[in-house]
């Protein structure tokens, strides 16, 4: 492939990757929802894991489910019913929420695939719940196992475990350049790589990500006009939200979420595969369903130091029980340290409207005002 230096390159990356994807294997493709699962199991197994975002488009589903339940929630299972993931092996669903637990009721019963498992996520990272998290990821390694027919060896594991090490490395290095200022790839572009990783095999996409982080760090210094923002929240589709801020002025200093800054965290070899993974997951940078707010906040304000960032975005789905719990602790909290913070409750990949802008732009205006 090319090396990475224009825009137009980076729609040339972005067109190879598709047809990689279009010729990946037939079988042993897994769908799944959330980052607490631990994908080096499957990729061991030798099995394709695909992180589901589906066009939000939820008619069949909203006979069965709440209309209440996130949007996210629905468009998963409106797919499902609609006959959108036929071409996946299985499904592997998390206890996120409440939203996600009836969702693996309904998906189970009126969307059945031939293998569809539930991971109980707990939600403290104490011993105990290591201890528990490490046996059901045992329970799900058998699964796998039994059901693909495949052999889940030590050796396989620790092969899967330090080429996602890999992947984290180069994500923070990139990360690092663009805090820096390092390259002409704006955050929407950054963030368009590290979603790419789902639907390509590991070493195929870290010899991409490779390429994407030498080519990016080989350009031009990007100037650094317009207020620094950080942003954190349950951003399933973050483009929008970022461009918006990038398009009044802002300029972004940090994503805090699944698809971005949670996901550099390496996993240390101590103990099993199995223990490793049990342990590095649950203490990784944690989402609003854990019981973390705490260290949440400390992060985030570490975050933001480091950064420079005047600001936070707080960006939620409409019905994200998690994150709406969450957002007037931390707000208090952050804002008794002096630092502004803007909610903003968005629809799952919808595009932003004008009363949406016109807070964001105003909220920019005041950063940029204050210095």
């Amino acid at each position: 492939m090319a090396r990475i230096t224009t825009k137009t390159e980076i729609d040339r990356f972005s067109k190879e990757y598709d047809e990689r994807v279009a010729n990946l294997p037939k079988k042993g493709k897994l769908g799944y929802t959330c980052t607490y699962l631990p994908i080096e199991i499957l990729e061991a197994a030798g099995l394709t894991p695909i992180r589901i975002t589906p066009e939000p488009i939820s008619e069949k589903a909203d006979a069965f489910l709440d209309p209440n339940f996130c949007p996210y929630v629905r468009a998963c299972l409106g797919k499902a019913m609609a006959g959108g993931y036929n071409h996946l092996d299985g499904i592997i669903l998390t206890n996120t929420c409440d939203g996600m637990r009836r969702l693996f009721d309904a998906w189970a019963y009126y969307a059945p695939t031939p293998f569809i498992f539930f991971l109980d996520v707990p939600r403290k990272t104490d011993q105990q719940s290591v201890r528990y998290f490490q046996r059901q990821l045992e329970h799900l390694a058998d699964k796998l196992e039994e059901h693909f027919k495949v052999d889940l060896s030590k050796e396989a594991l620790i092969h899967a475990i330090e080429e996602a090490n890999r992947t984290r490395k180069l994500y923070a290095t990139l990360i690092s350049q663009w805090t820096s200022g390092v390259g002409f790839l704006s955050y929407s572009e950054v963030l368009d790589i590290f979603q790419k990783e789902y639907e390509v095999p590991r070493e195929v996409f870290n010899c991409i990500l490779q390429e994407a982080l030498e080519a990016a760090g080989s350009g031009s210094q990007r100037g650094h006009s317009g207020a620094p923002v950080f942003i954190t929240g349950s951003i399933l589709d973050g483009d929008s939200i970022i461009n918006l801020v990038e398009e009044v002025g802002g300029r972004i200093a940090g994503v805090d979420c699944c698809l971005a800054e949670r996901k550099v965290q390496q996993v240390p070899l101590e103990g099993t595969p199995i223990q490793a993974l049990s342990r590095s997951y649950l203490n990784k940078l944690p989402c609003a369903r854990m019981m973390e707010t705490e260290r949440r906040i400390s992060y985030l304000v570490s975050r933001m130091e480091e950064t420079e960032a005047k600001g936070l975005i707080y960006v939620a789905l409409k019905f994200c029980d998690p994150y709406l719990y969450e957002f007037p602790y931390l707000k208090e909290e952050l804002e008794a340290r002096g630092i502004p913070v803007l909610f903003l409750e968005a629809e799952y990949r919808g595009r932003p409207g004008g009363g949406m802008r016109t807070r964001v732009q105003a909220f920019m205006e005041m950063l940029q005002r204050r210095g």
